[in-house]
């Protein structure tokens, strides 16, 4: 019963990192007008991707330090 709760730390790393990945990815975008090429970027999606970075690793961190408790 006492392992649900690392096994569970570490699936939510690894649902953030993939979230951060994901949003990372799609925080910026390219287009080519005329031979320009133009680009913008999300700030604050870049932001969000960031925290979902940190989170991983805390759950991460959290779990692993959970685990080797027992």
């Amino acid at each position: 019963m006492k392992a649900i709760l690392p096994i569970i730390l570490v699936v939510a790393g690894i649902v953030f990192a993939y979230l951060g990945i994901t949003t990372f990815q799609g925080s910026s975008a390219d287009v080519e007008v005329l031979g320009l090429e133009i680009g913008a970027t999300d700030q604050g999606a870049q932001t969000t991707a960031i925290l979902y970075g940190v989170l991983s690793i805390v759950c991460f961190v959290a779990g692993a330090f959970t685990f080797g408790k027992k």
